[in-house]
C-alpha cells in the first residue's frame, strides 16, 4: 500500500538539526497531560502550523484518544468519534507492522468527501497526521494542519526525526503513579556503539562517522544494526537515540553537556 517512502526525505542542515536538538531535549519536560503542548509547540518553531493536535491510537480497540488539541472542541470530538477512521496514518498504522508512518505515505488512500467538507467548515486546509509504533506495540498519533504546504517534505522530515521522542513523551504524560509504563530491559551497548550513538546525536550521517572513526561505512551500519536489536528492535537511527536516551538516562545532548560541564569549571 505504502508507495512514499522516507528514503528521499531532505536530511535537515547542521542549523536545523540543532533546533531539533533543542526540541528532544524540551521533550523531557513533559510528564504530565498539561504539558502534552509543549509537543506541539515546538514544531511550530521550525514549520509555523494553526491547529495541531497529539493523542494515543489502540490498534486493537481501533479507538483514538485525543490528549491535546488546538483544533477546537467540537472537530476534535466529532473527528475522535468517526473521522479518524479515514486517516491515512491511521490505515497505515492499523495495517503495516511500520513504526514511523504519515497520511502523506500512501497518497493512493482517499479521503471521502464527508471528512474532507468537515475539515473544510471548520477551515482546515493542509495536513498532515503521523503514527508512530514503540518497539512494544503502543501507537501514538500527531496531526498539524495549516502550514505552507510547500513545507510539506520538510515536516515530515523532522517528525521522522523528532517523533521517537514525541512518542516516549506522550507515554510519560499519560502514565500515573500507580500505573508506571512498562519498559524494555535496558540495552548494554559496546563502548564503540555508545561512541557512534553519540555522534549519530549530533547528527552526524553513517559516512561523517566513518571518516571520525577511521572505519569503513559497512562497519557503521553493522554497528548501528546491532544497536537497533539491542533497543529492542527499533526501526532507524532516530528510535535509537530516543530509547538510548531514554533507558541510559543520556538526557543531555552532547553539546548541552558539554556547555554545561565547561561553565562549571569555568
Amino acid at each position: 500500500m505504502i508507495v512514499r517512502g522516507t528514503e528521499a526525505l531532505p536530511y535537515p542542515s547542521r542549523k536545523e538539526f540543532q533546533q531539533l536538538r533543542d526540541i528532544m531535549y524540551q521533550t523531557q519536560s513533559v510528564d504530565s497531560p498539561s504539558r502534552l503542548s509543549v509537543l506541539t509547540a515546538a514544531v511550530g518553531s521550525i514549520i509555523p502550523h494553526q491547529f495541531s493536535a497529539c493523542g494515543a491510537f489502540s490498534v486493537r480497540k481501533c479507538e483514538l484518544q485525543i490528549g491535546h488539541s488546538s483544533y477546537g472542541e467540537e472537530f476534535s470530538y466529532l473527528y475522535a468519534s468517526r473521522g479518524f477512521l479515514t486517516d491515512p496514518s491511521i490505515q497505515l498504522m492499523q495495517t503495516t507492522r511500520f513504526g514511523f508512518v504519515t497520511s502523506e505515505d500512501a497518497p493512493a488512500i482517499v479521503v471521502p468527501r464527508e471528512v474532507t467538507s468537515l475539515k473544510l467548515d471548520f477551515g482546515i486546509k493542509s495536513c498532515l497526521s503521523v503514527g508512530i509504533r514503540g518497539v512494544l506495540g503502543a501507537c501514538t498519533y500527531f496531526a498539524f494542519s495549516n502550514f505552507d504546504h510547500k513545507a510539506m517534505p520538510k515536516l515530515r522530515a523532522i517528525m521522522q526525526i523528532i517523533s521517537p521522542h514525541f512518542h516516549l513523551a506522550y507515554l510519560r504524560a499519560l502514565t500515573t503513579p500507580d500505573q508506571p509504563p512498562v519498559e524494555t530491559p535496558p540495552a548494554h551497548l559496546t563502548k564503540r556503539e555508545e561512541e557512534i550513538m553519540r555522534w549519530v546525536a549530533e547528527g552526524k550521517t553513517n559516512w561523517e562517522i566513518s571518516v571520525i572513526l577511521g572505519v569503513s561505512l559497512n562497519t557503521v551500519k553493522f554497528h548501528l544494526k546491532n544497536i537497533y536489536e539491542k533497543l529492542g528492535g527499533v526501526e532507524n537511527r532516530w528510535s535509537a537515540i530516543a530509547n538510548w536516551q531514554s533507558q541510559h538516562n543520556e538526557l543531555l545532548l552532547p553539546s548541552v553537556r558539554a556547555h554545561c560541564h565547561s561553565a562549571a569549571t569555568s
